[in-house]
């Protein structure tokens, strides 16, 4: 089961290569996903050092890294607004 996972992985990973290489568009759409996700990691260490939200200070774990990573800067809006209600 773990060597049919792996090649599955593997051929995955391949299948994506190729897609990456034969179409120029698909990095830049890459690439803007990636700019996002730092950027958004970047306030959301900014507002957690600094205080920035008064009185806010959003965990950092793995879901609200997931959360943040997927949506960008609306996702670290959405994270602090749900820390600020309480929830």
């Amino acid at each position: 089961m773990k060597i049919l996972l792996l090649v599955l992985l593997i051929a995955s990973i391949a299948g994506l290569l190729l897609v990456l290489v034969r179409q120029r568009l698909a990095w830049r759409g890459i690439l803007t996903f990636l700019l996002h996700g730092v950027s958004a990691f970047a306030l959301l260490y900014l507002v957690n050092t600094t205080g920035w939200v008064a009185g806010v200070q959003v965990p950092i774990n793995p879901v609200t890294l997931t959360g943040v990573g997927l949506l960008g800067i609306p996702g670290l809006a959405l994270v602090i607004s749900l820390k600020m209600v309480g929830i």
